[in-house]
């Protein structure tokens, strides 16, 4: 009788963690086909190291029959003729641990990233009584031993990492329980062997509750600016999961809905911009002496009456037909179980997925920040920060399926580095428009130019001290290498 536990653990290196814990093993290479592969019934052969082995199985979950014989590799040779599925390649490492003989399944090939930790007991109330020990508890993804899916029989016949899918309806149905949707925020709780799919239309439903709940209160009279921000910076982070997850969106659909959403989200530039001038009116009169405010006064004047038209052309706007269409759209993506729009690899756990699109842009924004120096461009500074921000996204997105302490730490490191960039890129870009300003018929005056002269030198100033802000800072994030690790795969 084979009665056996089955574990998955985090798609990282097991060689690194073992080492890392100091826990010796013998590594055997592995590579086995199956001539039958059931729910009930297997037939396996392996080569196993330098020895050729055919298996037969019956039964499923944690207790089964099993026999097996030791061939020779012509018997082996022939068999591969009727194998009924693909080749498994993998790396056992075994090792005693705590008294009993851990076997630890690194597969290699299209099936890299699969870990699974086998642990054999000698009763089936042993078997039910053991708890998986630390350090292997902090990286367990699931327990497998009743998901036929992850037996290797079945993995074969599709040569694919499986999901561990959750309901969609649950999942949309933990979003609806938030009080309110006021705030883009994306806290979902997810597991890290959630299929792509699921994982991506629970973010873009509760995006688009947060967009819907803002467009309701602006129309409804709410003249917070804070109402326009949260439904850009919704609409953004929509963006922002289409472009960091491309590999999981069908690309004919995916470009649709990214130029779609990029023009439906100038509509409402000019609004936010004006507001932001107006927050920062105080913030402009502490940058220069008092006597050069009515200067400042007469640009706060101006913008306040801009403000008025540009809001009754926001409510136009997000009353629109192109709006509505486009949100309507994204809803039903979001709350179907249909492929529409997505990719094959949609339906393989989110954890490769996200590991990877997160090491692609942790390596972006290092490559990126280290090329940059005082003289640069103030273009690559903003190229940078959007890089930045696109991996805190990432970072938010998905954080339940990251370590929590690393996590922690990496954000505020790069919230700090976001926050000096956004400050820089606030200057660069206001001291260009603010001389704009003052080439309109209504701020043409003597007074006026002079507050804003003087403003525009104080801001410049400012940036080239937010340039050595920054590089003090990227300096610092540029060490974060085993954090980073760490984040992704939990020690």
């Amino acid at each position: 009788m084979e009665i056996e536990r089955r574990f998955l653990l985090y798609p990282c290196s097991m060689k690194r963690f073992l080492k890392m814990h100091g826990i010796r093993y013998r590594a055997i290479p592995i590579q086995q086909f199956y001539v039958v592969a059931d729910t009930e019934r297997v037939e396996r052969f392996r080569k196993l190291g330098d020895r050729y082995i055919r298996t037969c199985k019956q039964g499923s979950g944690l207790v089964r029959d099993e026999s097996e014989e030791e061939i020779t590799k012509d018997l082996f040779d022939a068999a591969m003729y009727r194998n009924s599925g693909g080749v498994i390649r993998k790396t056992r490492r075994i090792f005693e641990y705590r008294g009993y003989r851990f076997e630890l399944d690194s597969f290699k090939g299209e099936l890299r990233g699969l870990n699974v930790l086998e642990i054999e007991f000698e009763s089936e109330a042993e078997a039910k009584g053991f708890e998986l020990p630390e350090p292997f508890r902090h990286i367990l993804a699931a327990e497998v031993t009743y998901k036929p899916k992850f037996t290797n029989g079945a993995i074969s016949r599709i040569m694919r990492i499986p999901a561990l899918e959750t309901d969609l309806a649950a999942l949309i149905g933990q979003i609806e329980k938030r009080p309110s949707f006021l705030k883009a925020s994306t806290s979902i709780s997810l597991t890290p062997f959630e299929s792509g799919s699921h994982a991506l239309k629970a973010l873009f439903y509760s995006l688009l509750k947060s967009v819907d709940a803002n467009k309701r209160a602006i129309l409804s009279g709410d003249e917070d600016p804070e109402r326009l921000h949260q439904l850009r910076v919704a609409m953004r982070k929509l963006r922002a999961l289409l472009s960091q997850m491309t590999p999981l969106f069908d690309a004919t659909w995916l470009e649709t809905h990214k130029l779609k959403l990029a023009g439906l989200m100038r509509q409402t530039g000019e609004k936010r911009d004006i507001d932001v001038y107006l927050l920062h009116i105080p913030l402009y009169k502490s940058m220069i002496s008092e006597k050069l405010h009515p200067g400042i006064d007469a640009l706060e004047a101006y913008l306040l009456h801009q403000v008025k038209e540009k809001e009754e052309a926001l409510k136009q706007f997000l009353r629109s037909g192109p709006f509505s269409d486009e949100m309507a759209i994204l809803t039903d993506f979001a709350t179907s179980e249909n492929m529409e729009g997505l990719s094959g690899r949609a339906t393989g756990p989110l954890i490769i997925e996200v590991k990877s699109a997160l090491r692609k842009r942790y390596k972006k924004v290092l490559k990126k920040g280290s090329e940059i120096d005082a003289d640069s461009e103030a273009h690559r500074y903003h190229m940078v920060r959007i890089d930045v921000k696109k991996l805190r996204y990432m970072m938010e997105f998905f954080a339940s399926i990251l370590d929590n302490e690393a996590y922690s730490m990496m954000l505020k490191k790069l919230k700090t580095i976001q926050t000096i960039l956004g400050e820089h890129q606030d200057l660069d870009v206001q001291r260009h428009h603010l001389k704009a300003f003052t080439e309109l018929p209504e701020l043409h005056t003597d007074e006026t130019i002079t507050a804003v002269e003087a403003l525009r030198q104080t801001m410049a100033k400012l940036e080239m001290e937010k340039r050595s802000e920054f590089r003090d800072a990227f300096r610092e994030f540029a060490k974060t290498g085993e954090l980073f690790h760490k984040m992704v795969c939990k020690f």
